[in-house]
């Protein structure tokens, strides 16, 4: 009797496509993690821009009841500021003043509504921010 050699049959490259797909899942997974740092490096960008923007706008109410208290009045009824020091560089603050009057007793107030408006960038880019505060002072 004659044997007749044994041929072993192929898996069929079932190694081949786990590999693959275990690839292209672990790819995905490091897309995702990707896209998800960029939209948190983009956050924390607009939330560090908008608390400068604060900032700024806050300085033009300071200067605004720094020059009040030194004149007795409103500094002027608009006024911009440019900010060129600092964390604040490049900033636009947009200062108005109103003044209405009243009697106290015998004395007449000055009652001043202060509006600072600070603005970076451009309407539409990436990095535009703006803030509005208000502040009311009795001289």
């Amino acid at each position: 009797m004659r044997h007749s050699p044994v041929i072993p049959q192929r898996a069929g490259g079932f190694a081949l496509v786990a590999a693959l797909a275990i690839l292209v899942v672990l790819g995905a997974a490091g897309g995702a993690m990707l896209r998800m740092s960029s939209l948190q490096q983009s956050g924390s960008t607009a939330a560090i821009l908008g608390t400068r923007a604060n900032w700024a706008a806050r300085s033009g109410i300071d200067w605004a009841i720094h020059r009040a208290a030194s004149t007795g009045g409103c500094p002027a009824a608009s006024s911009t500021l440019t900010l060129t020091e600092g964390a604040l560089s490049g900033f636009s603050v947009v200062v108005t003043c109103t003044s209405t009057t009243h009697r106290e007793g015998s004395d007449d107030r000055a009652n001043l509504l202060i509006q600072s408006q600070a603005q970076f960038g451009t309407i539409g880019s990436p990095n535009y921010v703006f803030r509005d505060l208000r502040a009311s002072i009795v001289l």
